[in-house]
């Protein structure tokens, strides 16, 4: 059973629960222009109790007026966020980010500080770089009550840690997510960085990003990112399960049963990033005809929508090579170039979305530049943590990853396992 199937299992019964509870007048579901059987139904209820409203904070100036990258535009305290029943009171944050090429457009985000009084210098940073979440702008980590990473975060706040956690520019704020693409998401974890530290007082000038999935691209893309326009007081980068070469990840999940979602949520992104790219080149009639999911769904929800669409019933011959997409899947790929800082780069065994496959060669290929690469692989772990089921690369693996991290700040020197 694929891990996003599994996510929903464990809600279904709850979510059929809750329907049946209903007034029959309550019941009726409403129109959905895509299919949605019970595994999408409960994918969507499991979204909706999770969501939070996106209220006119998120609406920015519009026409924007410049202003340098990092530049705080609103600030407003969260009370709003909790995971596991567990309070997260957070400080949500817009400001000034910038595209792939260059322009100025406002990204949103939260920070969470420990409790307590910040230590001398400041609470050390750790930077969230968010998974997916989807497309559609209500996916923003910041609109849902248990910040998409929440349990996670609550373990680095029990640590001592301040967590910056910027959703990627297009979610929460209007303008369209460019999902995949790795310049305009480091912009936007970097820019957020800067913006929190204005917003809030007491943050320490030191920081490590830790990044997720999309997120560990989008991480290793801040490190590569270090080489060129270096951001002071950085660290080093924890990077799990990174979708790094895009068009692998592409190719993959357009060939496995449940994962076709990604495929129409990439290419999504590439649209966002080159308007003049034309889904329809790359996609089937019966997989454009289910766009509205994308538009206005987050992950899971698509996952579900697409469910049923694999190889030539969801892609058109030669997509991948069709030369907007290519061009955009080769120039959006990571773990290939020079990066500044040691990395933490870790991959579960039991993920069938990031394979170890694909990590083991994001690992040789940031050895052969010279990185400095502490590469570990789990068995047993995989992509997310569904409990009762499966636990994920960031929750099996966090004791590990707050010991590398406390080693940064302590100021120890990075082991390596590149020969």
């Amino acid at each position: 059973m694929n891990f996003f199937r599994r996510s929903v299992v464990a809600v279904l019964a709850a979510a059929t629960a809750m329907i049946a509870a209903q007034p029959a007048s309550a019941q009726a579901e409403p129109y959905l222009p895509y299919p949605c059987d019970t595994w999408c139904q409960a994918a969507l209820q499991q979204q909706q109790a999770n969501a939070l409203p996106r209220t006119r904070f998120y609406d920015a100036p519009a026409p924007l007026p410049w202003a340098p990258a990092g530049t705080l535009i609103r600030q407003e305290a969260a009370k709003d966020y909790a995971t596991a029943g567990r309070p997260l009171p957070a400080t949500r944050l817009l400001y000034h980010s910038r595209t792939a090429d260059g322009r100025d457009r406002a990204a949103s985000g939260v920070v969470l500080l420990p409790k307590g009084r910040a230590p001398k210098g400041g609470w050390p940073v750790v930077v969230d770089a968010h998974g997916a979440s989807g497309t559609a702008r209500d996916c923003a980590p910041s609109l849902m009550r248990d910040l998409y990473h929440g349990d996670q975060m609550a373990r680095f706040l029990d640590s001592g840690y301040a967590v910056v956690a910027p959703d990627y520019a297009g979610l929460g704020t209007s303008g369209g997510h460019a999902l995949g693409d790795k310049t305009a998401a480091a912009n936007d974890v970097i820019h957020g960085l800067r913006a929190a530290r204005d917003a809030v007082p007491g943050l320490s000038r030191s920081w490590a990003v830790w990044g997720h999935s999309q997120g560990g691209a989008a991480a290793l893309a801040v490190a590569e990112a270090q080489v060129r326009r270096p951001e002071p007081g950085y660290l080093g980068a924890v990077v799990t399960a990174p979708g790094a070469n895009i068009t692998q990840i592409v190719r993959h999940a357009a060939e496995q049963p449940e994962l076709g979602g990604f495929v129409p949520l990439i290419a999504a992104g590439a649209k966002a990033s080159d308007p003049g790219l034309q889904l329809s080149q790359l996609l089937t009639p019966q997989a454009m005809a289910r766009l509205d999911a994308v538009d206005s769904q987050c992950l899971g929800v698509v996952a579900a929508v697409y469910t049923d669409l694999t190889g030539s019933a969801l892609v058109r011959p030669g997509y991948l090579t069709e030369p907007r997409f290519a061009r955009f899947l080769e120039r959006n790929s990571t773990g290939r170039s020079t990066v500044a800082g040691p990395l933490l780069l870790l991959q579960g065994e039991a993920d069938t979305l990031v394979t170890k496959a694909m990590t083991d060669e994001v690992a040789w290929s940031l050895c052969r530049t010279g990185a400095r690469v502490d590469y570990r692989t789990y068995p047993g772990l995989a992509h997310d943590t569904y409990p009762g089921q499966v636990t994920g690369i960031d929750d099996g693996a966090m004791p590990d990853i707050l010991e590398w991290i406390g080693d940064r700040f302590d100021g120890k020197r990075a082991t390596s396992t590149c020969s």
